[in-house]
């Protein structure tokens, strides 16, 4: 029983954190700089954060540091489950360990992926005790001071670029032990839509579940009672964001199928076209309810900026509440697919597929 739970348990977790830690780059790079721009109004004589964005920062670079560390204990998982599919019961236990981790390719990229999520839980930990020391740069230039010459969204302190690299390996890791690696002549692209997609689902879903779990609500801590008005700032910031991941993601999508998929009836002849299926009808769902918050609940909570980048009047709590439930549908949705997901990756291509 444990032997057949563990292997899917273990890659939903992987799969669940990674998006999370790929959200919490999103934000900082795309989010954080529009909420500043929206909540620094016409000022542009700030020498500090906005205390509001340096509070949601820390508690998204806790959660961040947190899940790293807890994906550190997913990658062992990962190790055991690996090695209950290679064992040979007829070879000593640390004969097969011995040659799984060091004689083989997923070994290597096994040990690499661990140091990188060691690295990542540093690095967020760290993050979240810089929060806010960094004065944000005057407008028409870049963080050391001179004229800008690329995106905002781009514009990252030393010590987020190293992290923002460190996802960017975690997310080569994943493609590199998935099914983009058995596509002959292909492989180097088939990993690459592997990571580009878990990039862009990372950016929409777990930017999202960031956005909703750093932002105090209407029950906030006395002294973070306004703060639950950021939320509307932030899903506005993060609009723009989740609408270019959802065409990278379902674009993605398509051209993975394409490799995995030799036809359009094996969409319902084999199990692994049927779970594809499924998983598609789920994710459907999930792009259902993501349209509704951006159409219905989105403008519901009328976040203008005022005198001073106050939040204006419109704002309600009730608004924040629906907005609230139904963004969390939302991620609920998502997470049911990275469970389906995480089934679908140990299933066996459909014969003709490579």
């Amino acid at each position: 029983m444990i032997e057949t739970l563990v292997p899917p348990l273990q890659r939903w977790l992987l799969f669940s954190g990674v998006l999370v830690v790929a959200g919490a780059v999103a934000w900082r790079g795309v989010i954080a700089p529009r909420v500043r721009f929206r909540l620094s109004g016409e000022r542009v004589d700030l020498e500090t954060e906005p205390p509001e964005l340096v509070a949601i920062e820390k508690r998204i670079c806790w959660t961040a540091g947190v899940v790293s560390a807890g994906l550190v204990g997913v990658w062992g998982m990962r190790l055991w489950a690996q090695l209950l599919e290679f064992r040979d019961p007829f070879a000593p236990l640390m004969e097969d360990l011995e040659f799984l981790v060091l004689q083989t390719f997923w070994g290597t990229v096994w040990m690499a992926q661990g140091v990188i999520l060691v690295g990542l839980a540093a690095g967020f930990f760290l993050l979240r005790y810089r929060a806010g020391t960094t004065p944000p740069p005057p407008p028409g230039t870049t963080l050391e001071g001179v004229p800008r010459s690329e995106p905002r969204w781009l514009e990252f302190p030393l010590r987020w670029k190293v992290v923002v690299s460190g996802v960017f390996l975690l997310l080569l890791t994943l493609g590199l032990s998935s099914h983009a690696m058995s596509v002959p002549g292909n492989r180097a692209l088939a990993v690459s839509v592997d990571m580009t997609h878990t990039a862009a689902a990372g950016f929409w879903m777990g930017a999202l579940f960031l956005i909703l779990s750093a932002t105090p609500g209407r029950n906030a801590p006395r002294g973070q009672e306004s703060q639950f008005q950021l939320l509307g700032i932030q899903l506005q910031a993060f609009s723009p964001l989740a609408m270019v991941s959802v065409g990278v993601l379902l674009f993605m999508g398509i051209l993975l199928s394409t490799f995995h998929v030799p036809d359009i009836p094996a969409l319902w002849e084999s199990q692994y076209g049927r779970r594809l299926s499924l998983k598609v009808l789920v994710a459907f769902g999930v792009l259902a309810m993501g349209f509704w918050n951006w159409r219905r609940g989105l403008p519901s909570l009328a976040v203008a900026p005022t005198d001073g980048g106050k939040v204006g009047p419109g704002y309600t709590t009730a608004a924040e509440r629906r907005i609230r439930r139904s963004a969390a549908v939302e991620v609920l949705l998502a997470v049911i697919v990275l469970l389906i997901t995480a089934i679908l990756v140990a299933t066996p291509v459909p014969p003709g597929a490579h």
